[in-house]
């Protein structure tokens, strides 16, 4: 199973929603109303903050593939 289908089943009811809502708007290529960034040293791979969660996903253009959706801590972004 894939890393970022484990963390969301962790996430609470409540902020599952909010993340559903953000995923959505990713997949629409809707990024206005997102704070996305792009992660550094790395051409493709972007962020969005969600509260503590942060979705992290690579976008080719063509494309978007999910990485992970972990809490965040120190431990973040050290795989990307």
């Amino acid at each position: 199973m894939e890393q970022w289908k484990k963390q969301l089943r962790k996430i609470p009811r409540s902020n599952q929603i909010r993340v559903f809502a953000a995923l959505s708007f990713i997949f629409a290529r809707n990024f206005e109303t997102l704070d996305r960034l792009q992660l550094k040293g790395n051409e493709n791979i972007f962020r969005v903050r969600v509260g503590n969660y942060r979705i992290i996903y690579h976008d080719d253009g063509d494309v978007i593939t999910l990485k992970a959706i972990p809490k965040r801590d120190e431990n973040t972004y050290k795989d990307f």
